[in-house]
């Protein structure tokens, strides 16, 4: 139980470092760091899709702690998703942010990425005899 524990306070801090990240005025940083537009728009969409990857696999393992279960795929999927949506949504009435389809796209896509690695892993955990877990 600890250990489901650990991953679901995992999950709650990443997802809280997304919806703040989302909802803050970046745009300065991201221009310092990127080279021009296409940097910017490649940085950002590279940005929403590791960071949902990363959160539907804590999601997943949260729900259901390594076990390849419809519950965690589709729960994490639904979670993760729907953050995504909603932190578009509360990004358009915002004067220094823009509300982009083609960010939720690319959080979408990093969710589906997060879900697959998360599957891998899990098969592989069943696969693997207790004796041999590092």
């Amino acid at each position: 139980m600890r250990g489901a524990r650990t991953w679901r306070v995992a999950a709650v801090v990443w997802a809280a470092a997304i919806v703040a990240l989302g909802v803050v005025p970046i745009q300065g940083v991201v221009h310092a760091v990127a080279e021009g537009k296409r940097g910017e728009d490649l940085l950002t969409s590279a940005g929403h899709f590791a960071s949902y990857a990363l959160l539907a696999l804590l999601l997943a393992v949260a729900l259901d702690d390594w076990r390849l279960s419809r519950r965690a795929v589709l729960g994490a999927a639904a979670l993760a998703v729907g953050l995504g949506v909603a932190i578009e949504l509360v990004q358009a009435p915002l004067p220094y942010r823009d509300c982009q389809l083609g960010d939720a796209l690319f959080d979408a896509a990093g969710a589906a990425l997060g879900l697959a690695i998360f599957s891998v892993a899990a098969r592989a955990r069943v696969r693997t005899p207790r004796g041999r877990r590092g």
